[in-house]
């Protein structure tokens, strides 16, 4: 049955008014969509807070099963069923310490934003930083169920929390701001620690082991996403993949590099990097720019207005969690559509930041990857849109990924090392998708993991590490850059036999980007 206008609306108010509790519910989601009247504040910590959370999804979700079968119904839809899925099946709130995420991000979002002038900015801050006591001391009652390793990531997270506040208080100006911050910063750091000695003395000795999905919480997980392939046959093609990948290094090495080690030419290319911090950003600021003008000029995707991208170092207290560099999107309601580009000194330096991987990771982050999609889909109005960005990551990291070979075969980078460096990135995709299934299913193990990704994707371990950390609480996320751009490229080559010389790459891309990240399941629909 066709959906009327009238029904049309109603599902859009229904969107609008659930969106905007939603909100209020998760102030710091609010604040990096761009949506500042909620800055000053933090979430409620307690149990009830996660418990009117959910009875807030669970009642939308019974309100949409009265609307018809419009795109943004569908949208919402898919939201509601996985927030509900992460809310009561993966239960994270009750599993690991999430407050000091929401604490970091809250504060950091609000310093980097150029989205007011700094007074107001720092204003917001303190106001968030005078809240923090009492988030943390409620947030404990969700820590139910702790498991060990989530634990242990937090804590290492929450002790560098006080280097944030304290990069705030040294940016106010002198004066009655700077005099509130200080007092809130010293308050919220003694809170931090007496948080992390809870999190020590208590927490840990109940933790547990593990905290895998396993393979019926993984299966119904990536059912619920609506990929077209179920776990196993998603491994079948990353091993593959990671058996094609490995051969084609072989070759590559054999021909440029006879008779070297893996590790040996790992470390020649590794060699050819910036010598500081400093010179690090400004070698990332210039392939960011190169590759923007590369974009425009080839019609790669067309470049929406009032869209920048800046370099800055990681701070701190996300360096556990981000080993090489990250990408925080623009916010949707900003007018300036700012993109924060993050690279992490690792601990072997800057090993991780060689001449060939900035290249690389420029594309991957900023043009035409993460930067460009971000921007783009901030143009869409559709909030069932914005919304599904949280969970369609075949779109947001299969994009990214997808775009580091187009910009290698339009020519924006060539040469050995950087297809040796290519090589290792596609392998540790690969090998991504292998440990995200066998992990998430409990199959494979922490040492595993981490192994698997020194050995097979030449990655250094502390790296690893931190990699794998993050994998085992967002299961799901990592198999998304291989397969999305997998997905990508045989929707590519499916528009190509249908449009046949009428195929323009960037009829194709702006389709894709200006369409906001839906998941795979839609995007042939978007060419009707």
């Amino acid at each position: 049955m066709a959906t009327t206008d009238e029904e049309t609306r109603t599902g859009e108010e229904r969107i609008v008014r659930f969106f905007e509790r939603l909100m209020e519910l998760r102030p710091v989601e609010a604040s990096y969509h761009g949506l500042h009247q909620h800055d000053r504040r933090l979430p409620d910590g307690s149990l009830s807070g996660v418990q009117e959370l959910i009875s807030l999804v669970r009642a939308f979700e019974s309100e949409l099963e009265r609307l018809g079968g419009d795109v943004e119904a569908d949208l919402a839809r898919y939201w509601t069923g996985l927030t509900r899925f992460q809310l009561e099946v993966q239960r994270l709130w009750a599993r690991r310490p999430e407050a000091v995420d929401q604490i970091g991000t809250g504060i950091f979002l609000l310093f980097v934003r150029d989205y007011a002038p700094l007074e107001v900015r720092l204003e917001a801050i303190a106001s968030r930083l005078e809240a923090v006591p009492a988030y943390l001391a409620a947030s404990r009652e969700q820590l139910q169920e702790p498991v060990r390793l989530w634990v242990q990531v937090g804590l290492e997270s929450a002790r560098r929390l006080p280097e944030l506040f304290a990069s705030v208080v040294r940016s106010a100006p002198a004066g009655a701001l700077q005099r509130r911050l200080t007092s809130a910063a010293g308050a919220a750091g003694e809170a931090v620690e007496d948080f992390c000695r809870w999190l020590e003395g208590d927490v840990l000795p109940r933790s547990v082991e593990g905290g895998a999905l396993g393979e019926e919480g993984f299966a119904e997980l990536l059912d619920l996403r609506q990929l077209p392939d179920p776990p196993d046959r998603i491994l079948a093609l990353g091993r593959r993949y990671l058996t094609e990948f490995e051969e084609e290094r072989a070759a590559l090495m054999a021909r440029h590099w006879p008779g070297r080690t893996l590790e040996e030419v790992d470390e020649l290319v590794r060699a050819r990097r910036p010598s500081t911090v400093e010179a690090a950003l400004a070698a990332y600021g210039e392939a960011i720019a190169a590759a923007r003008s590369f974009v425009e000029q080839r019609g790669l995707a067309t470049l929406p207005p009032g869209e920048e991208l800046l370099v800055e170092a990681t701070p701190s207290f996300l360096q556990p969690v981000i080993p090489f560099a990250a990408y925080e999107p623009p916010a949707r309601f900003d007018a300036h559509q700012l993109g924060i580009y993050m690279v992490t000194p690792g601990e072997d330096g800057l090993g991780g930041h060689d001449h060939a991987s900035v290249l690389n990771t420029s594309v991957h982050e900023g043009y035409p990857g993460h930067h460009l999609q971000f921007a783009c889909a901030n143009q869409h109005p559709s909030l069932a849109r914005l919304l599904s960005a949280d969970y369609a990551v075949e779109m947001v990291e299969g994009w990214a990924h997808y775009c580091e070979e187009l910009m290698y075969e339009e020519g924006f980078m060539s040469g050995p090392e950087v297809r040796f460096v290519q090589l290792n990135g596609l392998i540790w995709r690969a090998c991504r998708v292998v440990i995200d299934v066998e992990l998430s299913c409990g199959r494979m193990g922490f040492p595993e993991a981490v192994d698997m990704l020194t050995s097979r994707a030449a990655m250094p371990r502390p790296g690893a590490e931190a990699e794998v950390r993050r994998y085992t609480y967002t299961p799901g996320y990592q198999l998304s850059y291989l397969y999305g751009k997998h997905l990508l490229l045989a929707l590519r080559e499916r528009r190509r036999r249908v449009e046949g010389d009428r195929f323009q790459l960037r009829r194709f891309h702006d389709r894709l980007l200006y369409a906001g990240a839906v998941p795979a399941a839609m995007w042939d629909s978007l060419f009707d």
